[in-house]
């Protein structure tokens, strides 16, 4: 199925976004059937990106006028999340990976120049997939991590010399989209912009240390630039323009995916549940199944108020705000109802036939990504009259300073 846009020039509406719900749950159980054996072999999904591309799930954020969806773009942001917790639902991974990938080309259609916007474009939506390396929290390392990759500047661009880390989609990208500051004394935020480096450039190394304990389907290796060249061309924005002059975050995207896992870890609760009548009838087990319920309720309400937000326009500051508390509690909801899970169905839910193990080994890794902790502390620091920026501060959106790293 090829889904298609009969007006480009509109945002994506309601029947455009069922169809690619539609087209998602169609490809959804083959996902789920795959998730064992490419979680074994630590195997990137590519039969599932080649079905995603087909039905036009690579070009999501690509505007309309070069023939995506255009979505995470100002008044188009609720579809497109709407789109990565249906895909959690069948499999994280994979909806993990074409929202990187989906990021990233929504970062070159707004920053590119109309020559690069042109350039690219048309490529990504042909099926060249983005991988985008912002972390430097390399796997073998301890202690804080610290940004340094930085654009050294020669004759007809700059050399690129650096080591990023969990480099999701760089099993199959074409370019990689780096996150990487020009050189410079002032705060690494204010200079970063993009580098869209092709895969197969000299100097480009993708190392071999993706052991985890989940999201192993990712294959999110390190990669290395040793005097990469990146001609003039190929930078992407200009320096501070992440953080200056673009108004979108990746917090509702991640809890899109959150509750996605949290729903498919709990729908399958309930069908075990509901086949055994110890269980089905149990007072007990009721009680804690309308918990879970209520607690997707309130995670789903939130995403959705804070997606609805970012549709109408509303304070960018604002909006962010409720984005982390959805973010919030979407992390708590697929944290816990996994692990409750197995309280639930007993010993048998840890065999390998049911998929509520690697439900929770990925939970608990994705999760990972960013500190809750830190969140929180921004909202409390809301509450106490210190204020609130979608930009200026610490956290998973927003590239820090070394002075401000937390590992």
């Amino acid at each position: 199925m090829t889904i298609t846009r009969t007006n480009p020039n509109s945002t994506t509406d309601e029947a455009t976004t069922e169809e690619l719900l539609a087209a998602v749950d169609v490809l959804g159980p083959k996902f789920r059937e795959r998730m064992r054996t490419l979680d074994e072999a630590s195997a990137f999904p590519f039969e599932n990106f080649a079905e995603a591309t087909e039905v036009g799930l690579n070009r999501l954020n690509v505007p309309t006028e070069f023939g995506g969806f255009g979505y995470w773009l100002p008044g188009n942001f609720s579809g497109l999340y709407r789109i990565l917790e249906r895909l959690a639902y069948w499999d994280s991974n994979t909806a993990q990976l074409l929202q990187v990938h989906n990021h990233a080309a929504g970062i070159v259609a707004w920053h590119g120049t109309p020559h690069q916007r042109e350039h690219f474009l048309p490529d990504i939506v042909d099926g060249a997939f983005c991988a985008s390396l912002g972390s430097e929290a390399h796997i073998y390392e301890n202690g804080a991590e610290a940004l340094a990759a930085e654009l050294r500047k020669v004759d007809g661009g700059y050399v690129l010399n650096a080591r990023k880390a969990f480099t999701s989609v760089s099993a199959i990208a074409k370019y990689l989209l780096v996150w990487v500051a020009v050189e410079g004394d002032g705060p690494y935020a204010e200079r970063m912009l993009f580098a869209l480096v092709p895969k197969s450039a000299p100097g480009v190394t993708v190392l071999d240390d993706w052991q985890m304990l989940g999201m192993r389907s990712t294959v999110s290796c390190g990669i290395t630039f040793e005097d990469v060249f990146v001609p003039d061309f190929n930078v992407i924005g200009e320096p501070g323009c992440w953080v200056n002059e673009d108004p979108r975050t990746f917090s509702c995207a991640y809890a899109s995916n959150h509750l996605g896992s949290a729903q498919g870890a709990f729908d399958f609760i309930c069908s075990y549940v509901a086949g055994r009548p110890d269980l089905r009838d149990s007072e007990i087990v009721k009680v804690r199944l309308g918990r879970m319920d209520a607690q997707l309720y309130a995670a789903r309400s939130g995403l959705y108020a804070a997606a609805a937000r970012l549709d109408r326009g509303d304070d960018f500051d604002e909006a962010e705000a409720d984005a982390i508390r959805a973010m919030h509690l979407c992390k708590n909801a697929v944290l816990s109802i996994p692990f409750e899970g197995f309280d639930i169905v007993g010993a048998r839910a840890a065999h390998e036939r049911y998929p509520l193990g690697q439900m929770m080994r990925d939970a608990r890794t994705f999760t990972l990504h960013f500190r809750d902790d830190l969140y929180v502390q921004r909202l409390a620091d809301l509450d106490l009259g210190k204020g609130f920026s979608a930009k200026k501060a610490r956290g998973g959106s927003t590239p820090f300073d070394q002075s401000s790293a937390g590992a």
